[in-house]
């Protein structure tokens, strides 16, 4: 349901909804394979150290934990109220949790607006709103966070903890990322699905992902915004990058985000290519896109100018760089161009038939003192802005000795505040290198086509701030 901008008292209550000090499960099942019995087994097993009150009108016990046969039989005050249970039951439960002065509801329960029970779904909300008890959901997965480990849902595993809060209305594509930040070491601070987002709002999410010390960039999966003034609003006073995939541009696919979780949308793509751009986030338009922009906002500052100087060991590399810039409007600028003496003092590591342009190939006999000396070169000259890195593994390249003297230099040069981009080609090794990469801040990806989307997106971030 529309809101007109975020709700303080949903804003200020939403931390009992990545970290409540206790949080009560009604349809907390004894069966493994329901979702209420789920919800209980991966608290526990993932770390959270509130109280758990599991509910169920015919268990005295769940999973070790005393049972309650209904929310108000919990005399204890309860932060968080988790619902799995059929969708016809939810309006008394809500009652009970606004009889038990409950401060968060997470409804997990589908069968709502997405089948055409519009009129009962929005006759809870209003009951939540009237009663200031803000609930996430329903149709939704769940939510978590690596810092608190808390993890709420029927959800199999937490991310690595990083910098990138993920908002989003798809509960699949939100799973997918969870996965992708265990392969992949896609670092988040805590991610939340909306499902059908009937009450609490993309915008109240993305002020109190504001104010998280942990979040450093937000990611966001639209399917439908119901409330565009109240997003625009809410983008427009955070302080940190935000970068936004709004999915149904196609016919069929207006109809499929509705089936999906409800989600309307009248308005063509262009009204939310002006939204996104009014609003000052990043726009996406594929899911290896989304995730590629979300890692480099989360983890480099913006990139203050255009001066770029890429680095490689590979002539191939350097070529589908060039050519990818250019196609996304920032093209590569010569080395004699952004700085008069940057040539001549990079060419002291570098073979004589290398190539000072830009991109500048040190040859496929590069060593790691070569790449460490220039990359210093580059970082440390003042016109550039920033560093683009690139390795592929020839017989006698040492691609995780190179990693970790890129880490050297990044980690001296820091306060320079100049974005650091690698790109790793190649089989186990480079993909280990990656690994290495990211988990020390440094955005790092298998093409070239994902690292120029990276900088790209951290010009028009910078661009923007501007």
């Amino acid at each position: 349901m529309k809101i007109e901008k975020a709700r303080p008292y949903v804003v200020k209550n939403l931390k009992y909804a990545l970290n409540p000090s206790s949080i009560a499960v009604v349809g907390a099942s004894r069966y493994p394979t329901k979702v209420g019995n789920k919800v209980i087994y991966e608290l526990v097993k993932w770390g959270y150290k509130g109280k758990i009150y599991p509910v169920n009108p015919r268990a005295d016990e769940v999973l070790g934990f005393k049972a309650y046969h209904t929310l108000r039989d919990i005399k204890d005050p309860v932060d968080l109220v988790f619902v799995a249970v059929p969708a016809h039951l939810v309006r008394s439960i809500v009652e009970d949790a606004v009889s038990i002065k409950a401060k968060m509801m997470v409804i997990a329960t589908s069968a709502f607006k997405e089948i055409g029970r519009g009129e009962l779904q929005n006759d809870i909300t209003e009951y939540c709103r009237k009663n200031e008890l803000p609930l996430i959901g329903p149709n939704l997965v769940g939510m978590g966070s690596p810092y608190q480990h808390f993890n709420c849902g029927f959800i199999p595993y937490l991310p690595v903890p990083g910098p990138v809060a993920m908002i989003s209305q798809s509960g699949a594509n939100l799973l997918a990322a969870l996965g992708t930040s265990q392969m992949s070491h896609f670092g988040m601070s805590f991610f939340v699905g909306l499902g059908n987002k009937a009450d609490v709002d993309f915008s109240e999410f993305i002020e109190y992902a504001n104010e998280d010390p942990n979040t450093k960039c937000l990611a966001i999966y639209i399917e439908g915004l119901d409330s565009p003034e109240a997003f625009v609003d809410s983008c427009r006073k955070v302080s940190k990058p935000i970068v936004v995939i709004k999915v149904g541009r196609s016919k069929i696919g207006v109809k499929a985000a509705f089936a999906h979780t409800a989600s309307e949308n009248p308005n063509s793509d262009a009204y939310y290519d002006k939204i996104i751009k009014d609003a000052g986030a990043i726009r996406a338009t594929t899911w290896q896109e989304f995730l590629d922009v979300s890692l480099a906002l989360g983890n480099q500052p913006a990139l203050n100018g255009d001066n770029i100087v890429m680095i490689t060991n590979g002539g191939g590399a350097g070529l589908l760089s060039c050519d990818h810039f250019e196609r996304l409007g920032l093209s590569l600028h010569e080395l004699k161009e952004i700085s008069p003496m940057l040539e001549q003092r990079i060419r002291a590591y570098m073979p004589m038939f290398g190539s000072p342009l830009n991109p500048v190939d040190i040859s496929g006999t590069a060593s790691v003192i070569q790449y460490k000396g220039a990359f210093q070169q580059a970082f440390r000259d003042p016109n550039v802005h920033g560093v683009l890195g690139a390795i592929c593994p020839t017989a006698v390249t040492d691609v995780l000795g190179t990693a970790k003297a890129a880490i050297e230099v990044y980690d001296s040069c820091k306060e320079l505040g100049k974005p650091f981009i690698m790109i790793c080609q190649g089989g186990e090794e480079c993909r280990e290198a990656i690994m290495l990469l990211r988990d020390h801040g440094i955005p790092a990806y298998p093409t070239a086509e994902q690292a120029v989307n990276a900088m790209v997106a951290l010009y028009r971030y910078g661009t923007r701030k501007k």
